[in-house]
C-alpha cells in the first residue's frame, strides 16, 4: 500500500535512509548526518500535498520504500513551478510493486500541484543498478531530458 508518511515512520524511514547509503558509493566517502534527514522529514510530511509530498511503501505495517518530492521555481527564475524528488529508495526486501506504486503517488502529486508545468525526477549514478530507474520513469511516460555530470573528489 502507497500512503503518505506520518511522523511515526521517520524512524523508520531514517532506518532506510542508512540503508540507501550503505549501499551507495558513499558509503565509505561521505558521513551521513541522520538527523539532517529527519528534519527533512518532518516539513515533508507537515506539507505533504502542498509544496512537499513524502509517501512511503507499506506492505503488512511494514515500510520498505519512500519517496520525497519538492516543488520549486522552474530553472529558479520563472513564475511556474516543477516538481523533483529529494530521494527515491526502495529496499530490496520490498513488495516488487513498491517502486512502481511510488511512482505513480508522487506523478499524480506532481500533476495536481497547483502551478507545476512539469516533473523532473532525478537518476544519480550513486547506487548500483540505478538504470532500473530509469526505465521505471519511462514507463511512466517520462523521457530522458539532458544528463548530469559528476567528478567525485578524495
Amino acid at each position: 500500500m502507497i500512503r503518505p508518511a506520518k511522523f511515526a515512520d521517520i524512524l523508520r524511514l531514517a532506518d532506510l535512509a542508512v540503508e540507501m547509503h550503505q549501499r551507495s558509493v558513499y558509503a565509505d566517502r561521505a558521513t551521513l548526518e541522520i538527523a539532517r534527514f529527519k528534519k527533512l522529514c518532518i516539513p515533508a510530511i507537515q506539507n505533504h500535498g502542498k509544496g512537499a509530498c513524502l509517501y512511503v511503501a507499506d506492505t503488512g505495517g511494514r515500510v520498505d520504500g519512500f519517496i520525497v518530492g519538492v516543488i520549486d521555481r522552474l530553472y529558479g527564475i520563472s513564475s511556474e513551478f516543477y516538481a523533483t524528488d529529494l530521494f527515491f529508495y526502495v529496499s530490496p526486501t520490498a513488495d516488487a510493486r513498491a517502486a512502481s506504486g511510488l511512482a505513480d503517488a508522487f506523478l499524480r502529486w506532481a500533476e495536481g500541484a497547483p502551478g507545476v508545468i512539469e516533473v523532473r525526477p532525478g537518476i544519480s549514478g550513486a547506487m548500483e543498478g540505478w538504470e532500473r530507474a530509469g526505465k521505471l520513469w519511462e514507463r511512466k511516460g517520462l523521457r530522458l531530458d539532458g544528463a548530469m555530470y559528476v567528478r567525485r573528489f578524495k
